[in-house]
């Protein structure tokens, strides 16, 4: 995965988390709503209107009590008076209450069942008070006293508390429901919260992982190719995002910078023997010249320096390096094919091994590799060509010192 995908991510999660946790909280408020309305704006008033309903049937009770006790006919038409209007108004609530308050059809069942048990009472208390409108209040007395009203407004007692304990249940009910739905909205809320904030936290953790780390090490490789450690290997060039594109970018770089180092170590010591081997009076000392500057160079070990000598196919050591405690080491070499060698020659340290390797292997002050060709003058000794430009001093040297030229003639 690319860091712009890793990134775009680690922006679209905490979105879409918000997102999801605004649509949540949403719908956690929209049923709180619902269930606080309802209490609101139904069960409250429904309690009200049964409170209101239950004062006015207590009214009615004592009106009819006043009727049958009243000792003059204005009395009795006063109190029917006022018997009628709470008539008229407990009617009125009961009908409000059927359009408007009905929360379910329990609600209704006891409603209908209150307003039967009520006009059953109401006729009843009629009566009474037709009795004692008469004249005969001794028998409305009784009626009142009796049996059969007194069990009506029993009965009619017995459904108004039955209905108000059934919403009194359903206001509780409700009510309840507001308070479970905001404390569950709470702790969902929460945890949508801190969900939110873990993952959020886990891909900035792994992105950060994905972006500093590649970037610190590459900056540690910038900092070590830059210090001339070429021979460091660039990390993340294998990854497919972009710190693995800018690693490549690096090693390519590192590579260039190695090759250009190369050359600039080849130059500079090239140009540095040469001017060393420029001022050299003689070949023997042209020759220690040589070596003591090609030598080190590649790395050290012990080296010879040859010409070419009477009689044909012998070579004499006119120059050494590091052959002056070798017990091993030849003052003059015969050709075995017969063929005239070349004057400069390069001889590794004894090692046991008849034939020598074929390159030799220094290192620079970079640490990389600097290679030397070898070529064989014959199956024992190896020869290195080394280039070397006439001087004033070599028209001096013997005709046989001439023939340490190279093969490019320089």
């Amino acid at each position: 995965m690319t860091i712009a995908k890793r990134l775009f991510l680690l922006l679209a999660v905490p979105l879409l988390a918000l997102v999801g946790l605004g649509v949540f909280t949403r719908l956690q408020l929209t049923t709180i709503e619902t269930r606080s309305r309802f209490v609101a704006e139904l069960q409250i008033p429904s309690l009200a209107a049964l409170g209101n309903i239950s004062r006015t049937y207590t009214e009615l009770r004592v009106l009819v009590r006043n009727h049958v006790l009243a000792t003059s006919e204005a009395e009795r038409a006063t109190v029917r008076s006022m018997f009628e209007q709470d008539e008229a108004e407990l009617d009125r609530m009961l009908d409000q209450y059927e359009r408007n308050l009905v929360s379910d059809e329990r609600d209704r069942h006891l409603l209908t069942e209150y307003r039967t048990r009520y006009r059953d009472w109401l006729d009843r208390v009629k009566q009474v008070m037709a009795l004692s409108a008469a004249g005969r209040r001794e028998e409305a007395s009784e009626a009142l006293r009796g049996t059969a009203l007194k069990e009506l407004g029993e009965r009619l007692c017995s459904a108004s508390v039955e209905w108000i304990r059934l919403n009194e249940d359903i206001a509780r009910s409700a009510s309840q429901t507001v308070v479970d739905s905001i404390t569950s909205a709470r702790w969902q809320i929460l945890a949508a919260n801190a969900a939110a904030i873990v993952l959020t936290g886990l891909f900035g953790f792994f992105t950060f992982l994905r972006i500093v780390k590649p970037i610190q090490a590459l900056d540690a490789s910038v900092s070590a190719i830059a210090a001339g450690e070429y021979g460091i290997e660039v990390p993340f060039t294998r990854a497919t995002d972009e710190t693995g594109g800018l690693a490549r970018s690096v090693d390519v770089l590192k590579q260039g910078a190695a090759a250009m180092d190369e050359q600039r170590w080849v130059k500079s010591n090239v140009s540095r023997l040469t001017r060393e081997l420029q001022g050299a009076p003689s070949l023997a000392e042209f020759g220690q010249r040589l070596l003591s500057g090609v030598v080190p160079m590649l790395g050290g070990g012990i080296a010879g320096f040859y010409v070419a000598d009477e009689p044909p196919g012998h070579l004499q050591r006119v120059a050494a390096y590091g052959l002056v405690e070798a017990s091993g080491a030849a003052g003059s070499i015969r050709s075995s094919s017969g063929t005239k060698p070349r004057s400069t020659a390069w001889r590794s340290a004894p090692t046991g091994n008849a034939s020598p390797p074929r390159e030799v292997v220094g290192k620079s002050k970079s640490g990389t590799a600097r290679r030397a060709r070898w070529s064989r003058l014959s199956t024992r000794t190896p020869t290195l060509s080394i280039p070397w430009r006439s001087t004033p001093a070599a028209s001096t040297w013997p005709p046989r010192a001439r023939t340490g030229r190279s093969r490019s003639g320089t």
